[in-house]
């Protein structure tokens, strides 16, 4: 995925900034919930927070996939007399379609994989479409791919002949969001941004241009793509998900505004095709970040959002990486009938600092799990001690339950993180890293983190009554 270098300028903006911050005053003690299962490991990070898991639905069993380096995925399912997880074989899909990050049908007999690439000025798609047999192991079978070329006219328009889709000489990548599949339709979400180049004497200059969000479609199984254009504001993270009636597009998507900062957006349209309607926005205080910071979910008419928000935040520069903000986590929905989207509801109270959530639907329940902590530094991080913490909702978000600790080890100095859950036949299913940081001192005044592989863990207990 293409790096969001524009933070630098949204970093620089608030170096100077003056901001008053306190800590956990006037907190009230987040209660331990002790129903849950004692934690197990499923397997490790590659370092630290960093190459953890992505869990599915599928089949009415859940699968676990570990993207690797080289484009592959590691596979885990559960062993369900034991309650213990072990490596299969995940089989059918070659090197370079990131088989960690399938879309998968709505009833889970189907999935596709998508990969795309920007190269003498032309887009190169190529999806491949597949059944899943879950027996033992996880195969794709009976696959077929589809590649197609878009030039840069049909692309971005008429532009002018400085605007290039990729660097001199190199090769350059869309942004791809997870995409949706439902009987013969395929949707997958993308952010395509130009480059202009101008020169200044011997100098070659390159910086943003010309712009189109939208969804590429199919509506016979693969075998034919369209374009739809949404917007065309610089946008990242795009997803896409489907409810009864309607397909939803979302993007973080930069103010027009300067200081603004990003708002999440949205735009829909009928499945029973038609056009997508103008973009607008869920929330305008949606978190900064170098990772996607919401959550989408579907279930019948309604749609589920949740998200890292910064109404709240003390946002303080931070010279060696990301800004440091203490953010929220925050909720809405909508029906397909609905005029607008409820009113947003702030999951994390009592929390100073929340970080990226996972969200689970079955019927009206809906449970919302993320790490954070009640009280920490002005400097504090995902990286630095967390405990996961998570609430639930039995109408369908409409009230929620106050926040619980699943983990309670920050006061030990053990971080907890990046966790994934996962809702399925009434009961909860939660995944998380947990590790303690550590570092070396290279010399004085200098110091590197020094990471190992972290155990990925997971737990589970029945949905509140």
């Amino acid at each position: 995925m293409k790096p969001i270098t524009h933070q630098v300028f949204l970093w620089l903006a608030l170096l100077t900034s003056n901001m008053m911050f306190f800590v956990g005053c006037g907190r009230q003690a987040i209660q331990h919930d002790n129903g849950w299962m004692s934690p197990i490991t499923v397997t490790g990070t590659k370092g630290g927070l960093m190459g953890g898991i992505c869990v599915y639905k599928c089949q009415n069993t859940i699968i676990v996939l570990q993207g690797l380096d080289d484009g592959t995925a590691r596979c885990f399912l559960q062993n369900l007399s034991s309650n213990s997880w072990s490596e299969t074989q995940f089989s059918g899909v070659p090197k370079g379609y990131f088989g960690a990050y399938p879309t998968i049908s709505n009833d889970g007999r189907n999935a596709f994989f998508e990969q795309g690439y920007m190269e003498n000025e032309q887009l190169v798609m190529s999806v491949l479409v597949g059944s899943i047999s879950v027996a033992g192991n996880v195969t794709v079978r009976d696959a077929t791919e589809k590649q197609w070329v878009t030039d840069k006219k049909t692309l971005l328009g008429e532009i002018g002949s400085n605007a290039t889709l990729n660097p001199r000489g190199k090769r350059d990548w869309p942004v791809l969001g997870p995409g949706v599949m439902s009987d013969s339709d395929m949707c997958i979400p993308f952010c395509i941004e130009a480059l202009v180049v101008t020169h200044h004497g011997e100098s070659r200059v390159e910086d943003s241009g010309p712009i189109n969000n939208g969804v590429f479609q199919s509506f016979d199984a693969g075998k034919t793509w369209e374009m739809e254009r949404i917007s065309a504001t610089q946008a990242f993270y795009p997803s896409i998900c489907g409810s009864k009636g309607y397909y939803y597009y979302f993007e973080e998507s930069t103010s027009n505004k300067r200081g603004q900062g990003f708002a999440l957006c949205f735009s829909r349209k009928p499945i029973s095709r038609g056009s997508w309607s103008a973009p607008e926005a869920v929330t305008k205080t949606v978190a900064y970040g170098a990772n996607i910071n919401y959550i989408v979910m579907p279930v019948d008419d309604t749609i589920h959002v949740c998200w890292m928000d910064r109404r709240h935040n003390k946002w303080r520069f931070n010279p060696e990486g990301p800004p440091i903000e203490n953010d929220d986590i925050a909720y809405c929905h909508r029906k397909d009938s609905d005029s607008g989207w409820s009113s947003d509801v702030i999951l994390s109270k009592g929390l100073l600092y929340s970080y990226t959530p996972s969200m689970s639907v079955e019927g009206n329940n809906v449970v919302v799990a993320w790490a954070g902590i009640q009280t920490a530094g002005k400097w504090h991080t995902d990286y630095d001690p967390n405990d996961i913490y998570y609430v639930t909702s039995k109408d369908g978000g409409n009230t929620w339950s106050k926040p619980l600790n699943v983990t309670d080890c920050a006061k030990d100095g053990v971080t907890s993180g990046n966790p994934q859950v996962i809702l399925l036949k009434g009961v909860i299913h939660l995944f998380y890293i947990q590790g303690k940081r550590e570092s070396q001192e290279l010399s004085s005044g200098l110091t590197k983190l020094n990471q190992t592989p972290w155990p990925i863990y997971y737990t589970q207990r029945p949905f509140p009554d």
